[in-house]
């Protein structure tokens, strides 16, 4: 800005001014303390006429130099604040050079489907990972780096085996407290995992001061990362990936990773008008004291499997661990009728299970590739009975969660268990009156068959003889004074 400065009756008088205009000279300082010895040199030397009104017309003209000075200034302020809010910004760092080119090249091009997707799915998840990222006191912008992990799938499976939201490799989750076990793989839940990813980015960043550096190590692994500091000296990450000390995959990753944050953060300028973000993750949870199956849980919450499955990736088995007591997510507004119906359900009718009787030439592989469910779910289901010890007519427990198998065109198929098998413990106490009889289909419970004809699981069971509450497709259950 220009320094204007004035002096009135022995006051001095400052003004600043934008400098805006482009080749006008600064301003000489203008002084009238030396007017008494030459007032009409002093006036001709500064420029401004002499007479009686001296004083008076250098003042009017000083107050028009300021009111001019602030107009600029105001137009220079507005200029800069429009220009801020037509820019994004971000808490990350912005490089643009060639790699980053390409990498938005492919974006807008070849990739521009499959991005389509991620920013779909963004709207899914990124609020709920900028909230943890914010909690964390990390940049929030390193959402992005979900985006180019796994496009914000928590199902994503890669090749070397990594998974999840963030892509953890088992050992890295372990390290940071994420369950992976026969039931439940933590690296599949989104917030879990973004907690995780959180903690493991803080520490990349604390060693390597650098976000370009953290994420190279996130990538490529932190000890790469330092064996390259070590060996050139160089702290700064473009100069490592020109030098080829990282493999391809990490050089090609900060650049992809800024490409992406470029287009996500203002999709309309790169043409992508057209994208319905999918709703944010909301859900209520519900705690189940022992091994429970998703669909059961479902059922008691009034709510489609499908939406319990979605909202809890991390369980694997379509069953919650057994002999510990499980948070799971259900859709809002359904905690409450989950619990009140969930009270009602016995033990033994938390888990739905599928009896399978074998057939001549059934191996464990079909019989769990038909039920859609793993060889070792069934050895451990059947005391780890052994695939080579299979006897025909032999009684197989399949455990099973959500839909019902279809077994057209498959050659094993549940059956009917045997009359023998059937097991009653006293003389059926059954009232006087009109009774139904529902034959038992396959998937039946006896707790579903009693919110069909509300009545309680308890007095099915007296009232046909039954000691235990397991049931088999083809038995004859009889519901009394049920309208």
């Amino acid at each position: 800005m220009e320094r204007f400065t004035w002096m009135i009756a022995g006051l001095t008088v400052v003004a600043m001014g934008c400098a805006s205009k482009r080749g006008a000279e600064d301003p000489q300082p203008v002084s009238v303390a030396n007017a008494a010895e030459s007032p009409a040199a002093s006036a001709a030397e500064a420029g401004v006429p002499s007479g009686p009104r001296l004083a008076s017309e250098i003042e009017a003209e000083l107050n028009d130099m300021l009111r001019a000075s602030a107009d600029e200034l105001l137009i220079s302020v507005d200029a800069e604040a429009a220009a801020v809010v037509d820019s994004p910004s971000w808490d990350i760092p912005i490089t643009m050079n060639d790699a980053v080119g390409r990498w938005l090249d492919y974006f807008l091009g070849d990739g521009r489907e499959q991005f389509k997707i991620y920013l779909t799915r963004a709207g899914r998840y990124e609020p709920m990972i900028r909230a943890v990222l914010r909690d964390a006191g990390l940049p929030e912008d390193l959402v992005y780096l979900s985006l180019i992990e796994s496009g914000f799938s928590p199902r994503a499976y890669s090749r070397a085996r990594a998974v999840g939201l963030w892509q953890f490799m088992s050992g890295t989750a372990r390290m940071y407290d994420l369950e992976i076990s026969y039931w439940v793989d933590e690296r599949r839940d989104p917030i879990l995992a973004t907690k995780a990813a959180a903690a493991h980015l803080k520490d990349l960043h604390d060693e390597f001061n650098s976000w370009y550096l953290a994420a190279a190590g996130y990538n490529g692994g932190a000890a790469r990362v330092r064996r390259s500091i070590r060996r050139t000296g160089s702290e700064d990450f473009w100069t490592l990936s020109r030098r080829r000390y990282f493999r391809r995959e990490t050089r090609n990753y900060v650049p992809k990773l800024i490409a992406a944050a470029l287009i996500a953060k203002q999709p309309e300028k790169y043409g992508f008008n057209d994208i319905v973000p999918d709703p944010p993750l909301a859900y209520e949870l519900v705690a189940v004291p022992d091994a429970t199956s998703l669909d059961v849980i479902a059922s008691a919450a009034g709510v489609d499997i499908d939406e319990v499955a979605r909202l809890n990736p991390q369980i694997l088995r379509g069953v919650t661990p057994p002999g510990v007591r499980y948070q799971v997510r259900v859709p809002p507004g359904s905690s409450h009728q989950f619990a009140l119906n969930y009270a009602a359900i016995p033990p033994t009718e938390r888990v739905t299970w599928v009896i399978h009787v074998v057939r001549r030439g059934d191996t464990l592989g079909e019989i769990a590739g038909a039920y859609g469910v793993s060889i070792r779910s069934i050895r451990a289901a059947n005391h780890n009975v052994s695939p080579r010890r299979l006897k025909i007519g032999q009684r197989l427990v399949i455990p099973r969660a959500g839909k019902i198998p279809r077994f057209a065109g498959v050659r094993v198929a549940s059956a009917s268990r045997p009359r023998s098998a059937a097991r009653r413990s006293t003389t059926p106490r059954r009232p006087d009156g009109p009774y139904l009889t529902h034959t038992v289909q396959t998937g039946d419970s006896l707790w579903t068959i009693a919110q069909q004809y509300a009545v309680s699981t308890r007095q099915l069971m007296r009232w046909n003889g039954l000691r235990s509450s397991r049931i088999y497709p083809g038995d004859k259950v009889r519901i009394y004074g049920s309208g």
